[in-house]
Parts: C-alpha cells; sequence; structure tokens
C-alpha cells in the first residue's frame, strides 16, 4: 500500500514553501470538481496547517469572488469591529496560491531594492529642490514618485492578517526610508543656502508644511487617502493610487524637516543674514512640526487601510476574490487552515517495482 506524505506544516512566516505542494494538488483538486464532490472529503486523507484538537471546516471561498449577496445590515457592521471566530477553515490549494500572490506583491513593495532605493533617491531629491524653489509642481512630482507609501501598506496588511513579521519589516524600513529623506534634505538645504535661493526663504512650500493649521488640516486628509490606499491596492485602480499619492504627502514634510533645520543653523552661524527682528527660532519648532506630518500621515494611512481591508471582506458588497482571501490569509497566520493531504508512493517502492518488471 502506498504510504501517505508525511505532513508538511503550512507555516506562516514560509509562504515561499508553498508553490511546489500547490502544484502537486492541482490534478486532485481539478478531478474532483469535475465529479462534483468536494475537493476535501471523508474518504480523503488531510493534514493540518497547525496541530488541532477538533475541526470545523467552514464554507469554501469561491475562486471566482463575490457578488453582492444581501443588503448591509447592523449585525455586517458590527463584525467590521469583531474579530474573528477561532474555529478552523478548509482551504484550497488555488487560495493558497492567490494569498501566496497576493502577499508576495504587498511584500514587493516594502522590501529595500534597487528600484525602491533609486526612486527614493529621485524622489527626495526632487521634493528638495522643490521647496528651497517653490515649486509645486516639483514637489507634486516627488509624491507620484515616492516608494514609501510600500511599506505603510505593508504594515495595514500585514497587522490585518497577524503577520507580525511584515510589520516588523515594513516599520523597520519606513523608518529608515524617513532617515534617508531628512539627511538628503539636509544636504539639500546646506548646498542651497549658499546661494541665492536662500534670498526667498521660507518659501510657502517650506512654510506650508510647517504649521500646526495645516497640521490639523492634513489629519483628516490622511485618514481618507488610507481608505483610498486599501481600495487602490487589492482592486488594482492604479489611477486612484495615483491621486492617493497626491493627497498622502508622505515624503515632502520629511525632506522639509531637513531644510528647515539646517536652514536655522545657518541663521545662527551667520551663513545666511535675515532681518533679526523675525522669529526665525521657530524654524526648529518647524522642522519638527513638519516631521510630525508624516508621522501623522503614516499612523492614519496604516489605520484607515486596516479599516478598509476588513469592511470590504466582511460586507455582503461585491467585490473581487483577493478581500475574502484576506481571511484565508489571517487563518493561515493565526494557525487555523487546513489543506487536503495527497498520496504519494515511496520512492524505494517505485524502485522495486521497476525492477521487478524488468
Amino acid at each position: 500500500m502506498a504510504d501517505m506524505e508525511a505532513p508538511i506544516p503550512l507555516e506562516g512566516g514560509e509562504m515561499h514553501d508553498i508553490a511546489s505542494y500547490v502544484s502537486r494538488n492541482k490534478t486532485l483538486s481539478t478531478e474532483a470538481s469535475e465529479a462534483g464532490r468536494p475537493v476535501l472529503d471523508e474518504s480523503q486523507p488531510t493534514r493540518m496547517v497547525r496541530s488541532a484538537e477538533h475541526l470545523n471546516i467552514a464554507q469554501k471561498t469561491q475562486v471566482e469572488g463575490h457578488k453582492a449577496t444581501s443588503n448591509v445590515r447592523v449585525e455586517h457592521i458590527v463584525k467590521i469591529f469583531t474579530g474573528d471566530e477561532d474555529d478552523f477553515i478548509e482551504v484550497t490549494p488555488e487560495q493558497v496560491e492567490r494569498v501566496k500572490t497576493m502577499h508576495e506583491s504587498i511584500e514587493s513593495g516594502v522590501n529595500f531594492s534597487f528600484n525602491y532605493n533609486t526612486l527614493l533617491l529621485v524622489a527626495s531629491v526632487v521634493a528638495g529642490l522643490g521647496l528651497v524653489s517653490n515649486s509645486s509642481t516639483s514637489v507634486i512630482a516627488s509624491m507620484l514618485v515616492s516608494p514609501i507609501m510600500g511599506p505603510v501598506v505593508g504594515l495595514a496588511y500585514g497587522t490585518t492578517i497577524n503577520d507580525w513579521n511584515l510589520v516588523r519589516l515594513s516599520l523597520r524600513n519606513e523608518c529608515i526610508s524617513l532617515l534617508v529623506c531628512i539627511i538628503i534634505g539636509v544636504i539639500i538645504g546646506a548646498i542651497t543656502g549658499a546661494t541665492e535661493l536662500s534670498d526667498d526663504w521660507i518659501t510657502q512650500e517650506m512654510y506650508g508644511r510647517a504649521t500646526w493649521t495645516n497640521f490639523f488640516v492634513a489629519l483628516p486628509i490622511a485618514f481618507f487617502s488610507g481608505l483610498g490606499v486599501a481600495v487602490s491596492i487589492l482592486d488594482k485602480q492604479t489611477a486612484s493610487l495615483v491621486g492617493v499619492a497626491i493627497s498622502a504627502s508622505l515624503l515632502p514634510p520629511a525632506v522639509n524637516a531637513g531644510v528647515l533645520w539646517v536652514f536655522y543653523a545657518y541663521i545662527k552661524t551667520g551663513v545666511i543674514y535675515k532681518d533679526d527682528s523675525l522669529p526665525w527660532d521657530k524654524l526648529t519648532a518647524g522642522g519638527v512640526i513638519s516631521l510630525l506630518l508624516t508621522l501623522a500621515n503614516i499612523v492614519l494611512i496604516w489605520l484607515a487601510s486596516m479599516f478598509m481591508f476588513r469592511m470590504k471582506e466582511v460586507l455582503p458588497i461585491e467585490k473581487s476574490v483577493f478581500w475574502t482571501d484576506l481571511g484565508v490569509a489571517r487563518k493561515i497566520y493565526k494557525h487555523r487552515a487546513l489543506l487536503e493531504v495527497v498520496e504519494k508512493k515511496d520512492t524505494t517502492d517505485e524502485k522495486n517495482d521497476v525492477q521487478s518488471t524488468e
């Protein structure tokens, strides 16, 4: 009798190991679907994604996506703010493969790569030059090029599915990216501060990101931008994402902080002469406000994206299958997902069969 393949734990942090297992299950899944029976039934061996004491198989998620099934009711709204039941669900190889694809897509925007580093450098330089020259066009262009929305999306997605490794990676890379923006702002401020450009400082673009009034006005903008980010990412709405990138404005305030701090240092050391009657000491506080603006935007976009992820996942509305796959991904990372096991004949038995035939 053929020996059953040893269970292979489907760990949340080992998404890259799934591909080979999925390919071995496709034939079984296809035959089951054509026969009109469940992919996983009592006659087939099963393995658990994680160890479990009892099983409670939930209804299988449709592959094609979901159409609106009913009107949104109060219980649906309540479910947005409540956690999932701690039960087990059956997952198919196709679902696992989609989760892997979605996970890799999000993670690609988080990791430092040649493209990410290049875009970060380009966006920071363009933003810095736009700030010191009072060019709103350059500042807007830097928002479109900026890659630092990627780690923010990683924070929201990782928190939603309980992938804490992704959350830590996203948080670390976002902090490093902001530090790079500040350093480039310092460099640009130091170079341009010794030129005639500094005669017109503080520019309107610099000043507009260094006041408490604009800080508080930007908070609701950041929250609603976060809602747009979540929809744009999973629904592949690239045009919408462009508009969100402009409204969120994460990178220019961080660069502005570095420019303002260098500007203040130049005034104090006499490199730049300005009228002493003006409150130039407030430049330091302005730099802090500018940096706080970026940090507040990040936190609000993080929270708003989580809210949108959850809302589209649980509400009975028309949506792509990737929204329901959020629940599958969360079950995997919470150790509550089950995947069928395929019988595989031992290699030794196969060799013996060949020898006996010969």
